[in-house]
């Protein structure tokens, strides 16, 4: 009596194993890794969906995994390792944007700010409008970040206001005073509004005393502005 501890075949006699292929399954983790692969390349234009392509490259490994664990019932590891690559692609390429777009690919001659800059700080005197961080920076030639905010014309704007984000104006809100900046181009730039991302840079006036503009309350900042990205 043979006491073998050899591992038997799941297939015995004489049918041919490859027969049994087209009954294997492909796996859903699989499809899933592929679909979400090819939603991170969004990423490449918006960091911000970032964590859906670091969801990818998990659910990527994972069904890699889960495949090979169970290759007589599953298929698709291609599909797997496609996902993988292209979560992988989407983060690298999307961060190597980013960095290049908001570090390195600069204008000279001017100082980059930020828009916490313009908002109220710690210790500032009660009445005083602007914090002396925006005083500061009165007449000099700065960067800044933002967003174009709403407005009846879409195209060929060459005076509009800026924003740091649309989480009030796209709920038909007014910004905060310190989060717009009126921005007038120098001929013959103009820009069209769109949902991206902007970095506009020119001489920054800054008002102790609210400046009104059709539409809305006013504005203590503006940009007389000579570059826009």
């Amino acid at each position: 009596m043979s006491t073998s501890t050899e591992p038997q075949s799941a297939f015995t006699g004489d049918v041919d194993p490859a027969m049994y292929e087209q009954y294997r399954s492909i796996s859903s983790l699989a499809v899933t890794s592929l679909l979400i692969g090819f939603i991170s390349l969004v990423t490449i234009l918006a960091i911000m969906m970032a964590p859906i392509a670091v969801a990818g490259i998990a659910l990527g490994i994972w069904a890699i995994i889960t495949v090979r664990k169970n290759t007589a019932t599953q298929t698709g590891l291609p599909l797997a390792y496609a996902g993988l690559v292209l979560s992988t692609l989407a983060l690298v390429a999307g961060t190597s944007r980013y960095v290049y777009e908001e570090y390195i690919n600069l204008p000279e001659g001017y100082e980059v700010i930020a828009f916490g800059l313009l908002q109220e700080q710690p210790g500032q005197p009660v009445g005083q409008p602007v914090p002396d961080s925006a005083l500061e920076l009165d007449g000099k030639q700065v960067l800044i970040r933002g967003y174009v905010y709403p407005h009846a014309q879409k195209s060929g704007l060459t005076r509009f206001v800026m924003v740091p984000d649309f989480d009030t104006c796209c709920f038909g809100g007014q910004p905060k005073l310190t989060d717009m900046v009126e921005v007038r181009l120098a001929d013959p730039l103009s820009v069209d509004f769109s949902f991206n991302r902007r970095k506009i840079g020119g001489t920054l006036r800054v008002h102790t005393d609210l400046k009104k503009i059709e539409d809305l309350t006013g504005v203590f900042y503006e940009l007389e502005a000579d570059y826009v990205d």
